[in-house]
């Protein structure tokens, strides 16, 4: 079989997406203004502007969060089919720096987010003063800087490796990176989970479920390969990777992205089914809230669009293979996730029905334009590919069987 080689023209990009990058911060600075405008102009709104940019905030920092999980799950396995559709994950975990700033409007918001934030509401609540030592915004924010010093670490140290074996081609690169991946795993599961139990979680403080950490990670999994396949799309449109990433990668992707959907209904269900089976009235407090109104028909677009559709029409080892059909079904799957977020956190400001505001538009479409114009800029600097990987050869000449 011939062996594949590396043309300088697909890998190197040689600043040709500052166009992009210019037009994303436009715009995204644009929708922002508009978003705070309407915030400081409209009484109405301004409580429910914090629970949907806490919405917004959540859907990037998993796809962030998720990319990290990509990246140390392949080093963690010595993955060799997956080298070429590495990058883009390693640029995208780089966001953490623009997830922290973007994390100050939070800061402002906690008193409207946060029930526990109430010093009266807790002196006047048994169940409050007992997670006192663990709710309170001193430690909790104590807590979120460790967390993205974990994920700044995490995300930093694979990156600047990964990037110095480019232009070393030292082998001993990627042993350092799998081995180190075993314990950044490790600390990577810890902080996911209870950040998810901080930033969400905690906007219900009576309610407690123990997998719940596990929920919001099958999401952020499922979110970054959605990402990296469109993202690696997209970068096929403007002529690069066409014969390096194949439509093999993409049907592995389309795998990765199928079982991981499943396991995030898996997760779901079982959150829900052992919750209604024990019928304990601090665990029911939440669905109980999330089935109020117009939320049970969201409810049931989850399991249908989260979970039916995906399972029914992307099963087939053809439709992962089509990529016009493979773009349309996980562009599906991020607008599902976006809505399973909406699901988890407007209720607690909503909790008749859904209320859908125009700064839900405002907000999501400013930090996306931002977030992606970061991630261009990241990528703009770096090979499109990891191209003195010592796994490189196998990852080019990868086929499914």
């Amino acid at each position: 079989m011939k062996q594949k080689q590396l043309v300088g023209n697909d890998i190197e990009i040689s600043d040709k997406f500052s166009s992009i990058i210019r037009k994303l911060f436009i715009v995204g600075g644009i929708f922002s203004a508009i978003s705070f405008i309407i915030f400081f102009s409209d009484s109405h709104v301004s409580h429910y502007f914090y629970f949907s940019y806490l919405t917004t905030y959540m859907f990037f920092l998993t796809l962030t969060l998720g990319a990290i999980f990509i990246v140390l799950l392949q080093h963690i396995t010595c993955a060799g089919w997956s080298v070429v559709v590495r990058r883009v994950p390693e640029v995208l975990m780089k966001n953490i720096p623009l997830m922290f700033i973007l994390f100050i409007p939070i800061v402002f918001g906690m008193h409207d987010l946060y029930h526990w934030t109430h010093l009266d509401a807790v002196a006047e609540d048994h169940l409050l003063q007992v997670k006192r030592p663990w709710l309170n915004q001193f430690f909790f924010f104590i807590r979120i800087v460790f967390y993205f010093f974990i994920w700044s670490w995490i995300s930093k140290n694979f990156f600047k490796r990964s990037i110095l074996q480019d232009e070393t081609g030292d082998h001993q690169i990627t042993l350092d990176m799998e081995r180190s991946s075993s314990y950044s795993m490790i600390l990577f599961a810890l902080t996911i989970t209870f950040a998810a139990i901080d930033l969400v979680m905690s906007l219900t403080p009576h309610w407690y479920s123990t997998i719940f950490g596990v929920y919001i990670f099958s999401g952020s999994v499922l979110i970054a390969y959605c990402f990296t396949s469109l993202l690696y799309m997209y970068l096929r449109k403007k002529n690069y990777l066409k014969d390096i990433v194949t439509v093999e990668h993409y049907h592995d992707l389309g795998k990765l992205i199928y079982g991981f959907n499943i396991f995030w209904s898996y997760i779901a269900f079982c959150q829900f089914f052992l919750i209604w089976y024990a019928s304990v009235p601090e665990e029911t407090e939440f669905y109980l809230k999330h089935f109020e109104g117009s939320w049970t028909y969201v409810t049931i677009l989850l399991c249908v669009g989260h979970f039916g559709i995906p399972f029914i029409f992307f099963i087939s080892r053809w439709l992962k293979r089509n990529l016009k059909y493979h773009a349309c079904m996980v562009i599906w799957i991020c607008f599902m996730h976006f809505v399973d977020l909406y699901w988890i956190i407007i209720p607690t400001v909503a909790p008749n029905g859904i209320d859908i505001h125009f700064v839900d538009i405002t907000l999501f479409v400013g930090i996306a334009c931002l977030y992606l114009g970061v991630f261009f800029k990241n990528l703009n600097k770096v090979c499109l590919i990891p191209k003195k990987d010592p796994r490189l050869s196998e990852s080019l000449n990868f086929i499914n069987y």
